[in-house]
């Protein structure tokens, strides 16, 4: 972890990815929001992990525990906790089905096609009660990127070069999502079969996790919405999808609309 020297050194940062107005001279208070959970938590930004042109993950002390997080994350809990509140009381429900524990993952590949096409991106976002832990690896292949790929996701050979090959990156991605509930967007007629093609390919056993996909949920909970892709439903929720099409914002974005469409049960 990179850790902030002074508060001027953590405010010129903050500024740099909009999770402070750039007129500010103070802190603002930040709130964290635990997994189903619609009481804030306040939390310190302490340091952060990775940064990257547009967006970073941050480390934030929360209550004494130190999570790694998603800038636009912690932007949208920032923004949720000085909005007000639609419902001031909600229905008292039976307990929530939605796991405490869960995985929301994401790829990105070179093209649509899972027996011809490579995955060249794996990203993922673990729930573990209180817990939260992220998984972002490019994976190295030797075949020219499409330039219509590169458009979309930014990635390069380049970006490429001093990434590991998929026998390496599938194994630890792998031991990340171990047997927790898989969370996606039509991540059963997509992300899933890239993933078991590339297992069959290493003698790898497919993977067999509960799964909830977003797509099919959105359809039932959401019956006369235009389109289901995720962009849309984040326009529909609320959410930022400025950095669409890279695995780890894409993983935060559904992360977001899952728990958009699953809220009335968070009781």
């Amino acid at each position: 972890m990179n850790e902030f020297h002074s508060e001027t050194e953590q405010l010129d940062f903050l500024k740099r990815y909009g999770l402070v107005s750039p007129t500010k001279t103070s802190l603002p208070p930040f709130q964290y929001y635990a997994p189903g959970s619609t009481v804030p938590v306040p939390c310190e930004i302490v340091g952060y992990d990775q940064t990257f042109e547009t967006w970073s993950i941050l480390v934030i002390n929360a209550a004494g525990t130190m999570i790694k997080i998603h800038s636009s994350c912690l932007l949208e809990m920032k923004t949720r906790s000085t909005s007000p509140r639609k419902k001031e009381t909600r229905t008292v429900r039976k307990k929530s089905a939605v796991p405490t524990s869960y995985v929301v993952f994401d790829i990105e590949t070179t093209g649509l096609s899972y027996t011809a096409d490579k995955i060249i991106e794996i990203a993922a976002i673990k729930h573990s009660g209180e817990q939260t832990s992220e998984f972002q690896e490019y994976v190295y292949i030797a075949d020219p990127i499409p330039a219509k790929i590169t458009s979309l996701t930014g990635i390069t050979n380049e970006t490429l070069k001093d990434a590991s090959p998929i026998d390496v990156v599938l194994p630890k991605f792998l031991s990340f999502i171990a047997n927790h509930t898989l969370v996606g967007h039509n991540i059963k007629s997509f992300d899933l079969l890239f993933i078991n093609r590339a297992c069959s390919n290493l003698g790898l056993p497919p993977v067999k996790n509960k799964v909830i996909d977003t797509l099919p949920l959105a359809r039932k909970k959401l019956p006369n919405l235009g389109n289901y892709k995720q962009t849309t439903l984040c326009s529909y929720f609320g959410i930022d999808a400025s950095h669409a099409h890279r695995a780890l914002s894409d993983c935060h974005m559904c992360d977001q609309v899952y728990r958009s469409l699953t809220d009335d049960v968070y009781a």
